[in-house]
């Protein structure tokens, strides 16, 4: 049987909102994460926060955010894998909020692997090719580690 446009948007859209509804605990964890790391801490990535270093997905909430503002060009500047993973993200919810199916297709995963390797060797060309540079591909002085290392230096010296 054949939906109707209006069939569609309705159960995909109750479908959302039992999503919500099952997630909000989780929603509401990273918002707060979010907001406290972005008043209180000078980075919201934990890698960075931890190391200083950047990590494979580095840049890509800004590019995320630009592409939503369509600066397609400052998106692909700052990370060319939002495309990706707004190509992953569109396939989810089509099959998710429009196809109905609550479990996604083998295809979805065998994409997300791909683009999760392809990922990690851009990371790499990235590091060789632009660290350090500009953001995102920056060394963060401020980290965990490098605060531990002073601090015990300072100890053992004295």
């Amino acid at each position: 049987m054949k939906r109707s446009f209006k069939t569609i948007i309705s159960e995909g859209y109750e479908q959302f909102i039992k999503d919500i509804k099952q997630t909000k605990w989780a929603i509401i964890v990273i918002i707060a994460y979010f907001v406290f790391g972005r008043k209180f801490i000078y980075s919201i990535c934990p890698l960075i926060m931890l190391t200083g270093y950047p990590c494979p997905s580095c840049g890509l909430t800004r590019a995320g955010i630009r592409l939503l503002h369509f600066d397609f060009e400052g998106a692909w500047h700052m990370h060319p894998f939002i495309y990706v993973v707004a190509i992953l993200v569109f396939h989810y919810c089509w099959n998710r909020y429009i196809r109905l199916q609550l479990r996604q297709p083998k295809s979805m995963k065998i994409l997300a692997g791909i683009a999760l390797v392809a990922l990690v060797i851009f990371y790499i060309y990235r590091m060789v090719r632009y660290f350090p540079g500009e953001p995102p591909m920056s060394y963060y002085s401020g980290n965990l580690l490098h605060t531990c290392k002073n601090f015990l230096a300072n100890l053992f010296v004295q």
